[in-house]
């Protein structure tokens, strides 16, 4: 036997990538498959199950995705969404000019200093 990586799956491959930089791996298959169905990695679980001598030379040469299916391509890319429905109104759509009111209070509306001017008329 020449000292080949082992050609898995490119599913697979990508998931034994991120369970190795997660965990530290071991010769004990039945731990590294509790292991990687702990984290999700279902389809790294399965294959180990299945491949237990392949993953043991694996473990020692290492892996190696197969030719059949490229990697990183836009195939994992998830479409894109809809943006949401913004739920908030816009204050060009609300605003309403103002209209001359005159106030209920003394009756001249001059402004700050005037109300002033009435609070101490009142009182002093």
């Amino acid at each position: 036997m020449s000292r080949e990586k082992i050609k898995v799956p490119g599913k697979v491959y990508e998931e034994l990538v991120a369970l190795q930089r997660e965990i530290h791996f071991t010769l004990d298959h039945q731990d590294t498959v509790k292991k990687a169905e702990d984290r999700g990695y279902m389809n790294a679980a399965n294959w180990i199950r299945q491949n237990e001598k392949a993953y043991k030379v694996g473990f020692s040469w290492g892996f190696e995705p197969m030719d059949d299916e490229p990697q990183g391509t836009l195939r994992d890319i998830p479409a894109r969404e809809a943006p949401p429905v913004r739920r908030t109104i816009s204050h060009a759509q609300t605003m309403q000019p103002r209209t001359a009111k005159k106030s209920s209070g003394s009756g001249s509306s001059g402004g700050i200093l005037a109300g002033f001017r009435d609070w101490l008329g009142r009182y002093f």
